[in-house]
């Protein structure tokens, strides 16, 4: 079960939907720099828009998978290099 985004991912996503329309960069590490920078010199007001999209889909997933419970689960073994 997908956890539900949080408000700064669903501005990612609709960021990423506007910088589609123009190639200006593809390099996503670049893309989320430069996202995480404008998200830091968001207005308050646009920042609670995208907190009141976060708290609704927080209530549609509660709807959806009343019991869910993010339990993370521990690595036994290290990751693989590449």
């Amino acid at each position: 079960i997908p956890r539900p985004r949080n408000a700064f991912i669903l501005f990612r996503s609709a960021m990423c939907e506007e910088l589609r329309k123009e190639p200006v960069e593809t390099d996503h590490r670049m893309i989320s720099r430069i996202i995480g920078k404008v998200w830091k010199t968001l207005d308050a007001t646009t920042k609670a828009y995208y907190n009141h999209l976060a708290a609704q889909e927080k209530e549609e997933h509660s709807r959806l998978y009343p019991g869910y419970r993010f339990n993370p689960q521990a690595r036994i073994a290290p990751p693989k290099r590449r």
